[in-house]
């Protein structure tokens, strides 16, 4: 039996050591989460590396020396801690990396295999890997190279790129433990036993090392850690710099002096006096260099509460308490989230925009069941950002709740609570020296909350004021704008009351008279035939009125009811468009007017119910050949455009005339039932005489149609001036197609062939 050698006890001590890392990561499986088969696997290789390193120097396993076996697996740690390096801090590509190593792997273990004079491993094959004569040791050494650069360079993309400062620390003790393990591995690996045994420890530091950075929520603040080195290392340099300044002049004194020991009290006294006040502006220079100077709390906090405390309003709260939020805490920005209890489990927080930019609205609805609403909404407590993020608690919160607060850009939360109950979150951003939030600062955080909430209460409820004011305003103008239209309703009424005597009682007086008078010359036996016939036209065509009247309220009733059906069959507008005006030729001759019809030609078919779409067409013609004077002008112009809602093409048509206009007010209003725009007792006897007779019907039946279609009909006149007749333009977009809600009953078959029926000559120019 061989003699124990310090390498054996140290290598059999490591492997002690890993086995106890072993069992520490099975322990703490929940804080490593998906990291935690990574590091085992990182752990095992190299406890099977180091215990390799206990066997005897001139073994052969697998056709490998001892050395040989010792560089392929402290090749396979670094493999194994590289799929974990991406895995933790990129959580990305693990597999990937794990791939490409374990087929470097082999080609390793093959080229020895290939070549067992190999001196890979050996003495002195660092210096044969450099000078070209070890190529199994150059693909090795390239490897190593490779898989430590990636792994660095990763850590440190990490590192910039981190948004919270914890995180970035993270990132920053990895980048620098990692390094030392590598270092480790190579040292290990080496032909020097000082330096292989020297690596061994250190690699076994450094991994456990990455152990505490993987399962530990926070780490070291490394950047802390080096400012107050820094900060040590000048203070300890200027002090002896002092002390040797007054060595060097007590040396100058003569020794044999009686005033020794005066001269060297003197000394003494002087260099602390000089010495003192220097210590502390060089210690206030390091400080204010490496953002560290330490802040009254107690005088930031007074102020902080005089500058919020004198503000009632909500917008101008929001801009005062980031301004002093960046004074009292030395943060790079901060704000408050307004809090709305909706019910009793659910909680609305959105943010207070403190500037103008255009941007999203970003509001969350925060429900009971969160993990963020015990610790904030019912305990009362701050939460870090980092921890909505890191920590285990917080894994299993909704993704918009993480997205929203993820947007904010902050680093801490405090809830502002006004006698137990929740108004608001007061938030902090980043600290201006990139330090992570200390247990200080929170506290400091909570106290400038609380000190928040009576201005933030007052505030919101002057705006709460302000607003019910302005909705009462609007509602008080929405009622008089409701009276107004009511009374214009009851006006309506009463003129179609005036309108209907006179619709009904001309025809049936008519009727009345012939049939008197029909009495009469029958009584007294002097019934002619012509005339017999004259009266029986007349009454035919009083008869007509009365049912045209008739017709039109049972139609508009229909619209009321929803229940007017559409026969759905394909046609032109143009054959359309004539059948409306072809019996108004007669009355736009008489009257002098000229009517154009642009655009109509080449228009595609579209699919209507023919006979409502000319109803409609010809109610809004009769109304512009009614209200313009004899010899003013219509013209109707049609073409197709793309609806930028639907994105379906549609037919426009718009029908224009020179008449005596409508007043804005009555842009709506013209489409109700009985409204007309003149007054209805100046109007004459003929449905097409200028400011003709009708019951006010028309254009409520075309609206309802069109809409029937799935179209829509507007208005456009400057205003209601029988002088200067400015006219009006009644546009109106008629789908190609009709909606699929629209209501059909016993669709027609193809229609294309229509019979079109000739308007007469001088009645529509144009095509």
């Amino acid at each position: 039996m061989g003699t124990l050698t310090f390498a054996s006890i140290l290598a059999i001590g490591l492997c002690i050591g890993y086995v106890i890392l072993l069992g520490t990561t099975q322990r703490r499986r929940t804080q490593l989460d998906n990291s935690w088969l990574w590091m085992m696997a990182v752990l095992i290789t190299a406890l099977v590396a180091q215990a390799a390193n206990a066997l005897d120097p001139s073994a052969n396993i697998l056709g490998l020396t001892q050395p040989a076996l010792n560089v392929v697996l402290t090749s396979a740690v670094l493999v194994a801690l590289s799929a974990l390096t991406f895995n933790f801090l990129y959580r990305r590509f693990a597999r990937l990396v794990a791939g490409a190593g374990a087929v470097w792997l082999v080609l390793i273990l093959l080229l020895l295999w290939q070549m067992p004079d190999s001196q890979t491993g050996q003495v002195g094959w660092f210096g044969r890997v450099f000078n070209g004569q070890d190529g199994v040791g150059l693909v090795v050494f390239l490897g190593w190279l490779l898989l430590s650069g990636l792994s660095l360079a990763i850590t440190f993309n990490n590192y910039y790129r981190a948004h919270l400062p914890e995180a970035a620390n993270r990132a920053l003790f990895w980048g620098l433990v990692f390094p030392l393990v590598v270092m480790g591995m190579v040292m290990s690996v080496s032909s020097g036993a000082f330096l292989r045994e020297s690596g061994w420890a250190l690699q076994f530091v450094g991994l456990g090392g990455l152990l505490y950075s993987a399962a530990e929520h926070r780490v070291l603040d490394m950047r802390r850690l080096l400012r107050l080195a820094i900060a040590s290392g000048v203070i300890t340099f200027v002090t002896a710099l002092f002390i040797l300044v007054a060595l060097f002049a007590g040396n100058a004194i003569n020794a044999d002096s009686g005033a020794l020991p005066l001269a060297l009290a003197i000394i003494a006294t002087i260099a602390a006096i000089i010495y003192t006040p220097f210590q502390a502006m060089t210690l206030g220079v390091v400080r204010r260099m490496s953002g560290t100077t330490p802040e009254d709390t107690t005088s930031a906090v007074r102020i902080y509460s005089q500058r919020v405390s004198s503000i009632v309003e909500l917008g101008d709260l929001a801009g005062t308490v980031t301004d002093a939020m960046r004074e009292a805490m030395r943060v790079r920005g901060g704000g408050v989230l307004l809090a709305t209890i909706e019910n009793a489990d659910t909680v609305r927080l959105e943010p207070m925009i403190v500037d103008t930019t255009p941007r999203p609205p970003l509001m969350v609805r925060i429900p009971s069941s969160s993990p963020i609403y015990g610790r904030m909404f019912i305990n009362h407590l701050p939460v870090l950002q980092y921890d909505l993020e890191y920590a285990r608690e917080y894994s299993s919160l909704a993704p918009e709740i993480a997205a929203f607060f993820r947007q904010l850009h902050m680093s801490a939360y405090a809830p502002i609570v006004v006698q137990g109950q929740l108004i608001g979150v007061l938030s902090a951003g980043a600290k201006i020296n990139d330090d992570p939030f200390y247990p200080q600062d929170v506290d400091m955080l909570a106290t400038l909350a609380n000190q928040t909430g009576v201005a933030l209460r007052n505030a919101r409820l002057v705006t709460d004021l302000k607003r019910t004011s302005i909705e009462s305003h609007a509602l008080n103008s929405d009622l008089l704008r409701t009276k107004e239209r009511l009374e214009q309703l009851d006006s309506v009424k009463t003129d179609f009351v005036t309108i209907a005597s006179h619709e009904l009682r001309t025809p049936l007086a008519q009727i009345r008279g012939y049939t008197d008078i029909l009495d009469a010359m029958n009584e007294q036996a002097m019934l002619d035939q012509d005339q017999v016939g004259g009266m029986v036209s007349n009454m035919r065509k009083a008869t007509d009125r009365l049912e045209k009247l008739i017709a039109d309220m049972l139609d508009v009733s229909q619209l009321g009811l929803d229940a007017m059906d559409l026969r759905f069959a394909q046609t032109t507008l143009d054959s359309v468009l004539r059948l409306a005006i072809e019996p108004l030729a007669e009355s736009i001759k008489q009257r002098k007017l000229q009517l154009t019809a642009r655009g109509l030609k080449g228009l595609p078919p579209i699919e209507a119910d023919m006979q409502r779409l000319v109803q409609a067409f010809r109610n809004i013609c009769v109304n512009a050949v009614k209200y313009t004077p004899d010899g003013g002008r219509i013209d109707i112009v049609a073409h197709v455009e793309r609806n930028e809602q639907t994105e379906e093409e549609e037919i426009v048509v718009t029908i224009a005339d020179t008449g005596i206009g409508i007043d804005p007010r009555n842009h709506e209003l013209i489409f109700e039932k009985f409204f007309r725009v003149a007054d209805p007792g100046l109007h004459s006897t003929g449905t097409t005489k200028f400011m003709g007779a009708g019951p006010g019907l028309g254009l409520t039946i075309a609206r309802g149609v069109i809409e029937g279609h799935g179209g829509h009909i507007t208005v456009e006149s400057p205003g209601y001036e029988p002088q200067k007749l400015p006219g009006s333009v009644f546009i109106i977009h008629l789908p190609i197609h009709p909606p699929q809600g629209a209501k059909r009953v016993m669709p027609f078959e193809s229609s294309t062939g229509s019979v079109v029926l000739p308007v007469p000559a001088g009645a529509m120019k144009g095509n």
